[in-house]
């Protein structure tokens, strides 16, 4: 997959907003922060008055980790590979510093000015803000992506008679991690709110286990191709993920999937049709009857879709 070329205007349209968000909430905290108070106005009600109040400093330092962030990852885009997934990335990672920053400046201009209310359409300002921030870095990406290239495979060559089946492992350890993480938190979330409230502690544990558990059953995967079609189960659950009949497809091959094209990481349903992603990389792409597609991210890709190929072959004899 060749790279295409980023002019100026471009480059300068990935890193430009997340640099002035960091230099806008650098300025404001070096200039109103010396005279804040130790407490301020950080949460209004429906009326805008403040019912709220708090530190400055540890919302401003989470702030200032998700804005730097912003421009690290907008930096590497310009050098990154897959420019889909790099967009994805980047647009989400504005929206937040777009938001937070935006947030943290208006409540520490709001407070210097000795101001306790803040108007629901302020709400309006900090999403304006986040879009802004967002969607230069994200189309200037999208725009410069080359095409992801198909690849179509010869089935492999047994004889009439033969039976074919193919299987392979897939995923990705960072699943497991993150569904580790998920559950962890959920039972922290589940022991925090207990003490308030048994039963949103409750639903929340219930909630953020299954989560959990869920991104865990993704972790390993099963992926087989035989005369039954292309099917993907969980190897640690045995809980059948995609289910796709022999009869259902019309023709297969294999790309180099980019997680942005189908709309990230994990099990994913988007307007190209249904993909499991555990990276960027080969996957076998099986174009269905009517429309639509299905997907799975797996290294020996060429392979399984050849002997996809042949199953469909033999089904047309």
């Amino acid at each position: 997959m060749t790279t295409r070329t980023m002019g100026f205007g471009a480059r300068t349209a990935v890193v430009a907003p997340p640099v002035a968000l960091a230099v806008a909430l650098g300025v404001v905290a070096a200039v109103v922060g010396p005279t804040l108070p130790a407490r301020i106005p950080t949460h209004f009600g429906a009326d805008g008055t403040a019912d709220g109040w708090g530190s400055p400093w540890p919302f401003f330092g989470i702030t200032a980790a998700v804005v730097l962030a912003a421009v690290v990852v907008a930096g590497s885009a310009l050098r990154f590979r897959d420019r889909r997934t790099a967009a994805m990335v980047t647009l989400v990672l504005d929206l937040l510093a777009g938001v937070s920053a935006s947030v943290w400046v208006v409540l520490a201009l709001l407070a210097a000015a000795g101001r306790a209310s803040m108007p629901w359409w302020w709400t309006v300002v900090f999403l304006a803000v986040a879009v802004a921030a967002a969607l230069p870095p994200a189309l200037a990406l999208l725009r410069t992506a080359p095409p992801v290239p198909a690849h179509e495979v010869d089935p492999l060559a047994v004889a009439p008679d033969a039976r074919i089946a193919w299987r392979a492992v897939a995923g990705s350890r960072w699943f497991a991690v993150l569904g580790v993480l998920v559950v962890a938190a959920g039972a922290w979330a589940t022991w925090q709110t207990a003490r308030e409230d048994t039963g949103v502690a409750v639903v929340t544990g219930v909630l953020m286990l299954l989560a959990g558990l869920t991104v865990i059953a993704l972790a390993r995967v099963e992926v087989t191709v035989d005369r039954r079609g292309m099917r993907l189960t969980s190897t640690w659950t045995r809980i059948p993920l995609m289910r796709v009949p022999l009869e259902r497809i019309e023709s297969c091959g294999w790309e180099d999937v980019s997680p942005g094209q189908w709309g990230g990481w994990g099990y994913r349903i988007s307007g190209r049709g249904v993909a499991y992603v555990a990276r960027s990389g080969p996957g076998i792409v099986a174009r269905l009857r009517g429309g639509g597609a299905r997907a799975v991210t797996v290294a020996d890709a060429e392979r399984g879709a050849a002997a996809l190929g042949a199953l469909l072959a033999a089904r047309g004899r």
